[in-house]
């Protein structure tokens, strides 16, 4: 129907070939009005219809099913890590004390902005844009960051560098 109704105004426009008085050139904008109106309906059925036909948004590439790993990501709280790794560290003793302890030293060892970087990122769970507009940097700033802190980090505790990013 809609589309019925934009043929209609379509045509009553081209009807008035020649506009000589203020009152048509009035009826034909109001026409035009009105027409671009349906034409707008028109456009949002398509988009709706659209995405409910492909069940997913309109222009979209990807949908939640083919979402890179670090859209899946399911942040976990720190603290919930801390608390099942209590009971970890008495079963490890001494070993796992100087192993702690050795991270701190090597967070100490790291410059304010890679500390930041680190904690936020890899602590906190934050994205590389969230750190980033946090930081007031841009994202590659943020990865470079990471990478130098996680090289730091390894050399002092002298384990082997993993790379996150």
């Amino acid at each position: 129907m809609l589309l019925l109704s934009a043929d209609r105004l379509t045509r009553r426009i081209h009807e008035m070939d020649q506009v000589r008085t203020m009152e048509e050139m009035n009826e034909v904008l109001a026409l035009d009005r009105e027409r671009r109106i349906v034409i707008e309906m028109i456009a949002s059925c398509s988009y709706v219809i659209d995405w409910l036909e492909s069940g997913r948004r309109p222009g979209n590439r990807r949908g939640i099913e083919r979402r890179a790993g670090y859209q899946r990501e399911v942040l976990t709280d720190p603290s919930k890590l801390q608390a099942s790794r209590s009971g970890d560290r008495a079963a490890d003793g001494p070993e796992a004390e100087l192993r702690r302890v050795r991270l701190e030293a090597a967070l100490r060892g790291l410059t304010e902005r890679e500390r930041d970087c680190f904690t936020l990122a890899l602590g906190e769970g934050f994205s590389y844009a969230e750190v980033a507009r946090l930081l007031d940097i841009s994202k590659s700033s943020v990865g470079t960051y990471i990478i130098r802190a996680q090289r730091k980090i390894a050399l002092n505790i002298g384990g082997r560098v993993v790379q996150v990013g």
